[in-house]
């Protein structure tokens, strides 16, 4: 209780400095990484001006963002979270799956936060002062990510990465000689359903056709695999290709890029070297379908020609809507748990399970990724009616992913530079 005391009058101290800061808000001019090659000086400036109090959650913040993923509102789910863990029982609201889960993210990877975010129900101002605080840890982390894999992503388009971008990029730091004016890049961006060619190209360069977030890029497939554009949806040649989604050499490059550091990209599973990478320094133990889905999220906006950071890439890309599909893409338990251990392996350089994730409807397009499995089972379930397995159900909502982040954490750091 001491204790709890102590900390609230901490923090009133850090509501404060936040009132008396152009209006409590973050600077108008925060400089980012995203248009420097590689570096963080949002973070650099924001330590060196700020006072410790000021910095304490913004550690929280860079820890749990990659967790959470870029596009969760760290206010919503503290006030879904409070409000539903607060209720009288029999008062509580309609469960929000999505929201449920990263407010069990959120308050089991730090102990003691449950019950201190809950003991400020009526102390709205500190609890905004927090938020803030951990908002822009997470933006931080994101920026971090970004200026990680820009320069480096397009090194790693071949299967031999030996074998230099052809042609190459007349500079890394200006993105408009990326997206859909590369061939290479256009190549990896293109939908799966779609042809990979220049009549394509130009298509959704002139408008006439657009890129959306609810389509499967080809770049989180093997680099060598085959699409049987024109097959009908339920044709079991596609159950065979979205078995393989998430296994592309881009995404598993990029991902031990973030979490091991960029020298461990090219290297065997597991691999690092020097000082801690993000993936000890925020606890990481294993995958989890948030931090799989921010990694594309990542590798897209690295590929794609758009300058800086934004949710929307033209009138009909969001990046949010990728998000989702990559997340929605779990719902198969047998998949999302190989996939899980995939990455461990590859990335984490172990053999770790993970528990089941919950369900939450995904976007629309997802049906093709069910009915295309669906059609693989039945066919197989006709062929062999005595010996065929069960298609496995899809996971029960309020388990999974938040598993991955239950682990106590170290005392919150800001992450490494990498």
């Amino acid at each position: 209780m001491e204790a709890m005391v102590a900390e609230l009058a901490r923090l009133r101290g850090v509501v404060d400095v936040f009132t008396t800061k152009c209006g409590g808000g973050r600077g108008k001019k925060r400089q980012r990484a995203d248009n420097e090659n590689d570096t963080t000086t949002s973070s650099k400036k924001s330590k060196a001006s700020a006072s410790p109090a000021e910095i304490d959650y913004i550690g929280y913040g860079r820890t749990i963002g990659r967790f959470l993923g870029p596009f969760v509102n760290i206010t919503e789910v503290i006030e879904y979270g409070t409000t539903a863990d607060a209720a009288m029982s029999g008062d509580e609201g309609e469960t929000d799956v999505k929201l449920n889960e990263a407010w069990g993210i959120l308050w089991r990877k730090f102990p003691g936060f449950h019950e201190f975010l809950l003991s400020l129900t009526n102390q709205p101002v500190v609890r905004r002062a927090i938020e803030r605080q951990l908002t822009s840890g997470m933006e931080d982390v994101r920026s971090q990510d970004t200026a990680t894999l820009k320069r480096r992503v397009p090194s790693w388009t071949n299967e031999n990465p030996k074998i230099p971008l052809d042609p190459p990029l007349p500079s890394l730091k200006e993105k408009v000689y990326r997206g859909m004016v590369h061939p290479v890049f256009a190549r990896l961006l293109t939908p799966m359903e779609c042809e990979a060619n220049e009549a394509t190209y130009l298509e959704f360069t002139t408008g006439v056709r657009h890129l959306t977030g609810t389509q499967l890029p080809r770049f989180i497939f093997p680099l060598n695999q085959v699409f049987p554009v024109g097959a009908p949806p339920t044709d079991p040649a596609w159950a065979e290709v979205l078995d393989n989604a998430l296994k592309g050499e881009i995404v598993l490059r990029s991902a031990k890029a973030l979490f091991m550091g960029p020298e461990s990209a090219l290297e065997g599973d597991g691999y690092h070297k020097g000082k801690p990478g993000n993936a000890e320094i925020i606890n990481l133990t294993t995958f989890n379908r948030r931090v799989c889905a921010g990694v594309v999220v990542q590798v897209y906006f690295s590929l794609s020609a758009k300058q800086e950071w934004h949710k929307n890439d033209g009138p009909h890309f969001n990046y949010e809507d990728l998000f989702w599909t990559i997340y929605g893409l779990f719902d198969n338990d047998k998949w999302g748990k190989e996939i899980i251990a995939l990455w461990n392996k590859v990335v984490l350089g172990k053999a770790a399970g993970v528990q089941s994730a919950p369900a939450p409807s995904g976007p629309s397009h997802l049906e093709q990724l069910k009915a295309a499995r669906a059609a693989a089972a039945l066919a197989a379930a006709n062929a062999s009616p005595t010996t065929a397995e069960p298609v496995p159900e899809a996971p029960a909502a309020g388990a999974g992913d938040v598993a991955s982040a239950s682990a106590v954490a170290p005392a919150p750091a800001d992450v490494a530079t990498t």
